[in-house]
This record gives C-alpha cells, sequence and structure tokens, in this order.
C-alpha cells in the first residue's frame, strides 16, 4: 500500500557541508523521496570525505519501514565520502527516544555522530574531526 508523504525536510550544501532541516514524524515514502533529493547534493560533495548536520524539530520519529530506508541511504552515503554526523534537536518532542532511534541508524551505517543543541557546537565538533 501506497501512503502520503509524512514529514518535510529541506537539503543545501554550504562549505562542503550537507545540511539538511527537518520536520517528523517520517514514514517510508518520506525517506525515498529524500533519498532522490539529497542525490545532486552528494554529487558536489563525495569527491572528497565530507561530514552532515541533520537538524530535527518536532516529532522525528521514524516508522520501522523508514528507519530501515534511512540506514540504507546511511550506508550508501557513507560509500560516497561522508564521515561524520552532527544533530541537531530542536524543539524535539520525545528526544531520548529519536536519539536512541538514529543511533541504530548511524551505528549501523558505522558513522561517527554526535547530538548538540546549538549550530554553533555542531560546528566546532565537525571542525574538531577534520
Amino acid at each position: 500500500m501506497i501512503f502520503i508523504e509524512h514529514g518535510i525536510y529541506e537539503i543545501k550544501v554550504k562549505a562542503g557541508l550537507l545540511l539538511v532541516d527537518a520536520t517528523g514524524p517520517f514514514n517510508e515514502e518520506t525517506i525515498i523521496s529524500y533519498k532522490k533529493a539529497l542525490e545532486s547534493s552528494v554529487k558536489q560533495l563525495e569527491t572528497s570525505k565530507w561530514n552532515q548536520i541533520i537538524v530535527l524539530r518536532q516529532l522525528s520519529l521514524f516508522t520501522p519501514g523508514a528507519e530501515q530506508a534511512l540506514t540504507e541511504n546511511l550506508i550508501e552515503r557513507k560509500s560516497r565520502g561522508l564521515e561524520n554526523s552532527a544533530v541537531i534537536g530542536t524543539n524535539l518532542m520525545s528526544k531520548s527516544m529519536v536519539m536512541k532511534q538514529m543511533s541504530r541508524c548511524y551505528d549501523t551505517a558505522n558513522i561517527a555522530h554526535q547530538y548538540f543543541n546549538t549550530l554553533a557546537d555542531a560546528k566546532a565538533w565537525l571542525a574538531s574531526r577534520l
């Protein structure tokens, strides 16, 4: 059965970073759309190692299918140069559940990640990982 996408996202590339601002919750259809939308940005970055900053808002939980699709997408991004991911929770509901779910995805994909409250802290952590 095909469902309407749940969740929204905005993708940018700036100064060699992939920047994503997303508001959940998310279903598998959204992650499939997200993967397609990411393609041109990843192509810009994949010529070298790169990092990302993900801002999650509201109830940014994933359905089981969306979590699996995200994990597969992270594995692919890692094969294309992604090294580190800084995650910022902004007005995040169920923060501990979101962090647990995201950590499962990142751990399975073997991508270094850390959680932050501010963009400045996220950027400082990524700079320290160069």
